[in-house]
Parts: C-alpha cells; structure tokens; sequence
C-alpha cells in the first residue's frame, strides 16, 4: 500500500527536483524494508521502531511535497490501521494521535507558507480517512481478539466436559463400591439376625436331639422328656425368627416411635420366652436422632436376648437416661454372670453397632451376679439463639 501510495508521488508531482526523487527512492526502501520486519519472526520485537519510522518517514511527505496533503494523509490512514490493528496500549496510541495531530499542523501550515493556499476540504477528508483507519483496526483487533477467546473457551469447554466425563465415571465407580458395600453390609446384618435370633436355639436344639437318640435305648422317659425340650425349643426358634421378621419389616417405624417399639419388643420377648421384663425412661425419647433409634432398638433386643440364652436369667431392667447432650443405657439381668467376660460374635457386633454412631459401651458381670451393659451414646448439640442488646 505503500508503494502503492509513492507512486501517485510520482504522477501527480510535476517537475520533481532530484532530492525529491531520492527522497522517494528511500522512502520506498525503507517501507519495503520495514515490511519484511513486520512479517518475520521479529515483527513482535521491531513493532513499535517499525510504525515509529513509518510515521517519520510519512510526515516527511507533508513537508517535502507541500500542497499534497491529502496524499499524504493516507499515509497515516494506512499506518493507523496497522497501528490500532497491533496494539491496544492506551498510551502507545495517545502518543500516536497527539504526533499526528502536531505533524498534520505543522505540515499545513508548512504549506500555506510555501504556496499561500491550504486545501482544506481534501485535508479534512483524508483526516477523516485516518480516523476510519482508527476504528477498522480496533474492531479488527477487537474481531481476533474475540475469535482467540472463543477458541481458548473452546479448550476449555472440552477440557471441562472431558473432566466431567472422568468424574462421571468415577461417580458409577463408586456407586458400584457402594453397591458393593451395600450387599456386604445387607450380608452382615442378615448375619447379626441370624445369630441374634435363631443361631443358638438351633445349637441347643442339636444338643437335645443327640442327647434324645441316645437316651432311647437306656431310658425312655428320659428320652420323652428330651424331646419335649426339643419341640419347646424349636417352638422358642420358631417365635425368634417370628420376631425377627417383624423386626427387620419395622425397622422403619422404629426411627418414629422409639418408645412404642421398645415397650412392644419386650412385651413379644417376655411372652415368647417367659423372661420378665422392665423398661424405665427418663427424659425425652424425642431428643434421640432418627439414626440412632435404630441402634438402641437393636441394643436392647441383643441383651434381652443373651440374658435369657446365655445367662439363664429370669428378670431384666432396662434404664433410658435421655438428656440434651447425651443418651445413657443400663441393662442389668440376674442370670448365672461370669467372672471374666470375653466378647463372643454378637457382643463384638453389638460394640460394633455402637461404636459406629460414636458411642461407648462397658460390659459388667460377677459370677453369679448377672449382666450388665452400660452404653453412653453423644447427642449433636444445637444452639439457637435471637436478639441482642441495643445501645
């Protein structure tokens, strides 16, 4: 565009003197020169030298040609497209305006000096041309820039939608673990009932039926008798299963109605097995979570149940201290005791139960003097409070 420019020098410039002619020849260097600089690896780095000497050498036009000031304007039309088109330094393109402004004076007024005459007409409109130049370099900038940040969104769009991706597989991962540990946890409570409800009534039961088969041949009564114990067993199991159906099937209602749950768990136990039983609360049940309702169900009904299987007992009390911080248990039976107590499968589960919803346990028990379990469970505390004191 340069060269482009120089040329109308050429034609439209009569009776050029010689060092106008050279003037030309290395204003024609200069910007080819300065072209090549702008499209090399270098045009970052020379940026500013290159628009700085196409400025210098496009304000030498205005004052070696004067009379031809809108040809010279173009000039800066085309450098200010370049300009705008590279940078958006503020201050780079206020120095830009302000030297143009000083270089369009100065070269007018050099030509009112040489010829008397300024075209101001031309003059305006080419100094309109500039700042069109302005403005079509901004929003060309402005365009690539925009397109560089659509890109770079792009990137990462797709970065984010890979990494949700990954995420999402990690989420069916681990719903698959948890799945896992859901049947795993399922198995072991299945264990727990099988074991709380029937798995030593079933031992018994063998031992009785053993002993029967080989009472009959010595003596029959004995042996009658055995079997009497037998079918009363079976029919104790029968009850157990019976009770731990309904249990499992109630689970849900027992996060509702803890106490109810309670009372009916040892009224059904105290029928089924002849072992009396008593339940004191204090305090409000309302205050234990619906999480460790549960727990405390499954706690009472592991105790009854070893009182009357292990320990032969034939009463036992339940104590319930509820207060807002914590939640205290006591249950004592007078069956045979043991001097030493070594926690079998279901002791360890019910420590297990406990434990998991942060509470403690401590098992008591003299030879003779029955069982106890003492268990504290912790309460979240939560504080409310509203006002304050005005000044």
């Amino acid at each position: 565009m340069f060269l482009l420019l120089i040329s109308a020098y050429l034609f439209a410039v009569d009776n050029m003197d010689g060092w106008q002619m050279g003037f030309v020849l290395v204003a024609m260097v200069v910007f080819t020169i300065n072209h090549f600089i702008c499209t090399s690896r270098f045009g970052i780095i020379c940026f500013y030298p290159a628009m700085a000497l196409d400025f210098l050498v496009a304000s030498l036009f205005g004052f070696v040609f004067p009379g031809y000031e809108s040809l010279f304007l173009v000039f800066f039309g085309v450098i200010a497209v370049s300009l705008f088109l590279g940078t958006d330094n503020r201050r780079a393109l206020l120095i830009f305006g302000v030297l143009f402004l000083l270089v369009w004076a100065g070269a007018e007024w050099n030509t009112y000096f040489q010829t008397g005459d300024v075209k101001w007409v031309s003059s305006f409109i080419s100094f309109a041309f500039v700042i069109h130049g302005c403005l079509v370099g901004a929003l060309i900038r402005h365009l690539q820039l925009a397109r560089l940040k659509i890109s770079d969104q792009y990137v990462e769009v797709a970065n984010a939608h890979k990494a949700l991706q990954d995420a999402h597989e990690q989420l069916r991962s681990y719903a698959a673990q948890v799945e896992q540990l859901t049947v795993t946890r399922e198995r072991n409570h299945i264990a727990r009932e099988i074991h709380d409800g029937v798995g030593h009534s079933m031992t018994a039961l063998l031992v009785q039926l053993q002993a029967a088969r080989m009472l009959a041949d010595h003596d029959l009564e004995k042996s009658k008798q055995t079997i009497a114990r037998c079918e009363e067993l079976a029919r104790c199991a029968l009850q157990e299963i019976r009770l731990s159906v309904r249990t499992l099937h109630e689970e849900g209602a027992v996060q509702v109605t803890l106490g109810e749950s309670l009372r009916k768990l040892m009224a059904d136990f105290s029928q089924m097995t002849g072992l009396e039983t008593s339940l004191q609360v204090q305090g409000d049940l309302s205050y234990i979570t619906t999480s460790l309702q549960p727990t405390i169900y499954r706690v009472v009904q592991e105790c009854l149940t070893n009182a009357k299987r292990h320990g032969n007992a034939t009463q036992a009390e339940v104590n319930i201290r509820v207060s807002e911080q914590q939640v205290e248990m006591d249950i004592a039976d007078n069956g045979l005791g043991t001097a030493e107590v070594v926690p079998g499968f279901g002791l360890i589960r019910m420590r297990d139960r406990i434990t998991e919803q942060g509470g403690t346990v401590r098992f008591c028990s003299e030879k003779g003097a029955g069982f106890s379990v003492m268990v504290t469970f912790p309460l979240q505390q939560q504080i409310w409070r509203y006002g304050g004191v005005q000044a």
